[in-house]
């Protein structure tokens, strides 16, 4: 298993190799800035792995049986279901959906809606959204932003997972996502070895330069 890599998305990189769906692992380190074959997801399976990288964002690494996560902010509290969250697409269109309750309103649906790009217009990896997500006005107003961050986190972790689970390029580093597109058929992820924007780069301070 590529480190720090959820071994689900492991194992379907791994039987995307064996199906032929995606190349076999680069015979050499990839350099900084090449970019692999894409890789798709069907609405389903976007699903399934939006909710491993969800789990993940809320602390859970490991097998558990907690279905839900709690929410504190002062007095109050939202529970928001790991299990229920679904991901549907459309053309530029990510939709996430989260099953979430509390005290004032029982069981509810929030919406999150992200715009990214399509196969004609590729935007690479940014997304907009509303800041005010759809759902009860008692929770979008507490927890709304609450609620778009933790389902874009769920976004990203999803797409750099899989990007992480091709290999990793010359300085040992998984590669990272540097393209999403989306459509009725389902996700589309182009992985790249990512930049030398920290650590060693090679550049030398100006001397006499003020850090």
């Amino acid at each position: 298993m590529t480190d720090g890599v959820a071994p689900e998305y492991s194992r379907f990189v791994a039987a995307e190799r064996r199906a032929q769906r995606l190349p076999a692992a680069a015979t050499r380190p990839m350099a900084e800035g090449e970019v692999f074959k894409p890789v798709s997801l069907e609405a389903k399976q976007a699903t399934e792995f939006f909710r491993i990288a969800a789990r993940r964002a809320s602390g859970l690494y490991r097998p558990s049986r907690r279905n839900e996560v709690v929410w504190v902010e002062g007095e109050n509290e939202l529970a928001v279901s790991l299990t229920g969250l679904q991901v549907q697409l459309a053309d530029g269109l990510i939709r996430v959906t989260l099953p979430v309750r509390c005290d004032q309103t029982g069981s509810a649906v929030v919406e999150v809606v992200f715009a990214v790009g399509t196969d004609p217009q590729p935007a690479g990896l940014y997304a907009a959204t509303y800041r005010r997500p759809n759902g009860p006005a008692l929770i979008v107003d507490t927890w709304g932003e609450a609620l778009v961050a933790f389902a874009w986190q769920g976004v990203l972790g999803m797409v750099s997972g899989i990007a992480g689970a091709l290999g990793k390029d010359a300085r040992g580093n998984v590669l990272v996502p540097v393209e999403l597109t989306a459509s009725k058929r389902g996700l589309q992820i182009v992985p790249m070895a990512r930049h030398r924007f920290a650590g060693s780069s090679g550049l030398r301070a100006v001397k006499g330069a003020t850090p």
